[in-house]
């Protein structure tokens, strides 16, 4: 069987791994957001839970093209305010790095510092398992709690309640959901080796665990972002220089 686990700045696979109020609440919400503020879960930003925008960042970055890979992408899925969302990238390797992108002032970021996926797929195709929803979810919980560092500091702050991984209220288990290769050079077949994922393909359940942060958007000029994960044989330092414009 193939146990999928995948981090978010890496990708193993399981198998071998063994909404009127709400109008008004989110006005509200954007209106007293600071510059660079962290959105707690609790507050549902921009009209979806941490969850589900876990849920919808997979969607993204498992979809993407790799010959048109993005540091920084948008959900398309999406309308309203959340349609000003944008996605940092994940990294599907222990990396450290540091990217340069350019935002509007009127766009939220949401990203991943670590995170796991599970699926049923598996090469050849006949192998694919048939693991339920819930299921999956116990794989991604157990890969999650072999994580030992997540850290962030935003323009030199440090984020808090990121100091114990898998207690930390930023640590969401998604929905199940789908996604959907890209049609050519599809994340699967490029980056986890398995060639026999066909491009255009809609795959599901899918589940995923990690830690998360949605920020409110940044003033106009320079900003960074920092974070640093750690799990078994993997380490990720990343940051991000970011250019904000009107």
């Amino acid at each position: 069987m193939k146990n999928q686990i995948t981090l978010t700045n890496i990708i193993k696979r399981p198998g071998r791994f063994g909404l009127a109020l709400a109008g008004l609440m989110l006005t509200v919400l954007a209106a007293s957001a600071s510059s660079g503020e962290v959105l707690p879960p609790s507050s549902l930003p921009y009209g979806y839970s941490y969850e589900e925008w876990s849920a919808k960042w997979w969607q993204y970055y498992l979809g993407q093209d790799t010959n048109k890979l993005e540091s920084v992408g948008r959900p398309d899925i999406c309308e309203g305010p959340a349609s000003r969302v944008r996605f940092l990238q994940g990294t599907p390797a222990s990396v450290s790095e540091t990217n340069h992108i350019t935002l509007h002032t009127d766009n939220p970021l949401f990203f991943a510092l670590l995170g796991f996926v599970a699926d049923n797929t598996a090469c050849p195709i006949t192998d694919f398992t048939s693991l339920t929803g819930d299921q999956l979810a116990a794989e991604v919980v157990g890969g999650w709690n072999t994580v030992t560092l997540t850290t962030c500091t935003i323009d030199g702050v440090e984020v808090t309640g990121l100091d114990d991984p898998t207690n930390s209220i930023y640590n969401v288990v998604s929905p199940p959901f789908s996604y959907t290769t890209a049609e050519k050079g599809n994340m699967i077949g490029v980056v986890e080796g398995e060639d026999c994922i066909p491009g255009d393909f809609t795959i599901y359940p899918a589940v995923s665990d990690g830690v998360y942060l949605m920020i409110s958007p940044f003033s106009r000029g320079k900003h960074k972002i920092h974070w640093v994960a750690s799990a078994p044989s993997i380490t990720v330092d990343v940051t991000e220089d970011i250019t904000v414009e009107d």
